[in-house]
């Protein structure tokens, strides 16, 4: 029973990662001080609140941190329809999970250049986006990506409606589209349709648990 209780424990972990995920990426977004993607900006945002800046930073490094876990989740319940998805889906999220923690150093990188001269420190964040921006760029977007190929999954495994393809697909293009509060209704949305596959899946390991016990029972009578 021991491995049992600790499997278990594991399968909850993982799927209480798929809503903290999304909510970890709202409170960075609330937390940092400017939604500007102009590097000129940013430098004036890390230099004037740099605890902010840091926290939010490192919010996006937890975010990045929680991915794999939520993958895991989704993977591990996932058996026939709906398998290779979540196959696909777990590749794209280990490449959502580099490309997070890159945007994430970049940032803590802002922040060190911040007291910087704005020539030199500008130059400087240019080059690294010039070199690099080509790789992590798509690397980032491939995060959101996986969580929408594991919506399907679990929905064509059945485990859950189909409402969350595209509540998944609205997480995923809430944030860039032109309106008030998209980070706001991106973090509600993504915690809601995360939050109903993990608790889905908690339902799954609680059932699995009353089985195994039903099993024993006879044998140890």
């Amino acid at each position: 029973m021991s491995t049992a209780i600790a499997r278990g424990l594991r399968h909850k972990a993982c799927a209480l990662a798929l809503p903290a995920f999304p909510l970890v990426l709202l409170i960075g977004s609330l937390v940092s001080p400017t939604d500007s993607s102009e590097n000129a900006d940013q430098l004036r945002a890390a230099a004037t609140h740099g605890g902010r800046w840091q926290g939010a930073a490192l919010l996006e490094l937890l975010a990045a941190a929680l991915l794999p876990f939520a993958v895991a989740a989704v993977v591990g319940v996932v058996r026939g329809r709906g398998a290779r998805l979540a196959n696909v889906g777990a590749v794209l999220g280990v490449l959502g999970t580099l490309g997070m923690a890159s945007i994430a150093l970049r940032h803590v990188y802002v922040y060190g250049l911040a007291d910087s001269g704005q020539a030199v420190a500008l130059h400087a964040i240019d080059r690294i986006d010039n070199q690099a921006g080509a790789i992590a760029l798509p690397l980032m977007f491939a995060a959101p990506v996986a969580l929408i190929m594991l919506a399907v999954a679990t929905a064509r495994a059945r485990l859950v409606h189909r409402w969350v393809i595209a509540a998944a697909v609205v997480f995923f293009l809430s944030d860039m589209l032109p309106i008030p509060a998209g980070e706001l209704l991106q973090g509600v949305v993504g915690i809601v349709t995360f939050g109903t596959i993990g608790r889905r899946i908690m339902h799954l390991d609680e059932e699995s648990g009353e089985e195994t016990v039903r099993r024993l029972e006879p044998a140890a009578a």
